[in-house]
């Protein structure tokens, strides 16, 4: 197992797993031996599969239509190819031969799918699917299109990873991977609205984390009830919650979060909590681009930092001014 994950490291897509995730990958790639000058595959055939070569050599070749062959790549040991097939559903347009004696390891091993090693394992194939895009981005100049035209599946298995499975809301991926290209994009100003219950570790201590994760959804559902169609509401962290609200600035964004903080005012959350009359009130952060930043992450953690500064002076309420300590 261990060479194993010692060749997925040097592939680039997989550059980025921490170990377990590797192990995962090795246990589902198996090795293949080939003899010098035995074909790996021909032109026409398909299989989304990355192969690495852990001893010996692959030439790859094109046929021409004069039936003469142009060679266009050699690899060699430790290195890999048919990262780039993997989003691709056409058939091969070239063939691989072994040029000599030759170990190959292949993910996924054969017999299984790659789409269906994807759902299996949503996690880890966030970042490699990130690395993979990131790849082709390289080398072709629409990634977009590559993905809408060729691979529409992808855009489900996307969707799929930044929604947060509880909630139904987007998730962290959404707000780290995508939120900076969407702020670029906004012609106006760009408000985030960070929010964080107050007493809710007391309420999942009390009741248990049923009941916990409860609440959770009743939060996210007053959220999207309070907020426009437009907007993008997603569960930031645990118990944490943010709003992108574009082409938006500071005084609607202040009005918006008056009516969040108003609505979790006037929630009934007895059926929850026994019968127990209990109050769930919020501290909500609010910052601007580009008054406050001009950047993605710098404008969430504003919002954060103004946030955390009003749930410590008490909670329930909201603070939109920018802070002092900066």
């Amino acid at each position: 197992m261990a060479s194993k994950t010692d060749l997925l490291k040097n592939v680039s897509i997989f550059s980025n797993l921490e170990e377990k995730e590797l192990k995962a990958i090795a246990g589902l790639s198996r090795y293949y031996t080939f003899r010098k000058g035995e074909p790996i595959y021909g032109k026409g055939s398909h299989r989304e599969e990355i192969l690495i070569i852990k001893k010996g050599g692959i030439l790859i070749s094109r046929e021409e239509k004069d039936g003469s062959k142009e060679d266009l790549a050699r690899f060699v040991a430790g290195e890999s190819f048919g990262e780039l097939e993997l989003l691709d559903k056409t058939p091969r347009k070239n063939s691989a031969v072994a040029v000599e004696d030759t170990t190959l390891l292949i993910f996924p091993m054969k017999g299984m799918e790659f789409r269906k090693v994807l759902n299996r394992y949503p996690k880890i194939f966030a970042v490699v699917l990130h690395d993979l895009l990131a790849l082709i981005a390289g080398r072709i100049r629409s990634t977009n299109r590559l993905i809408s035209e060729k691979a529409p599946w992808v855009q489900g298995l996307r969707l799929q990873l930044v929604t947060d499975k509880l909630t139904g809301l987007l998730n962290r991926t959404f707000i780290d991977e995508d939120f900076h290209s969407q702020l670029n994009e906004y012609k106006g100003d760009t408000s985030v609205v960070m929010i964080k219950p107050d007493n809710f570790k007391d309420i999942n201590d009390t009741f248990g984390h049923e009941t916990g994760d409860r609440f959770l959804e009743l939060i996210a559902d007053t959220i999207k009830s309070s907020v426009r169609s437009d907007d993008i509401a997603a569960r930031y962290r645990g118990d944490e919650f943010v709003v992108i609200l574009p082409d938006t600035g500071r005084e609607r964004a202040f009005e918006i979060a008056r009516k969040i903080l108003s609505a979790f005012g006037r929630l009934d959350t007895g059926y929850l909590t026994e019968g127990k009359k209990d109050t769930l009130t919020v501290s909500i952060g609010v910052s601007t681009c580009p008054v406050d930043a001009s950047e993605s992450k710098a404008l969430i953690q504003e919002a954060f930092d103004r946030m955390i500064e009003i749930q410590k002076s008490g909670g329930n309420g909201i603070n939109a001014k920018r802070n002092t300590r900066r």
